[in-house]
C-alpha cells in the first residue's frame, strides 16, 4: 500500500507542472485577444454550437470563460 501512495504521490508531484503551465497558457489565449464584434459573434456560435442558452459574456461564469477559450483556440479564424 505505501509503495502505491509514494508511486501516487511523484506522479501528482511530476504533473503538477504541466497542469500549472497548461493553465498559463490559456490565460496567456485569453489575454491576447482583443474582444470585438467578432470575438463577440465567436462567443454566441460557441454558445449555439455547445447548446447553451445565448447570454452576454459579462455574465457567464469563469468555469464557461475558460470552456470558450478552449474552444476559441481550436475554432481560430
Amino acid at each position: 500500500m505505501s509503495r502505491f501512495l509514494g508511486t501516487l504521490l511523484l506522479s501528482t508531484c511530476l504533473l503538477a507542472p504541466v497542469a500549472a503551465r497548461a493553465q498559463d497558457h490559456h490565460d496567456a489565449v485569453a489575454k491576447s485577444h482583443e474582444w470585438n464584434d467578432h470575438e463577440e459573434s465567436a462567443w454566441h456560435n460557441y454558445l449555439k454550437e455547445n447548446h447553451k442558452k445565448d447570454h452576454e459574456w459579462a455574465k457567464a461564469s469563469k468555469r464557461d470563460q475558460k470552456k470558450y477559450w478552449k474552444w476559441r483556440e481550436a475554432h481560430r479564424d
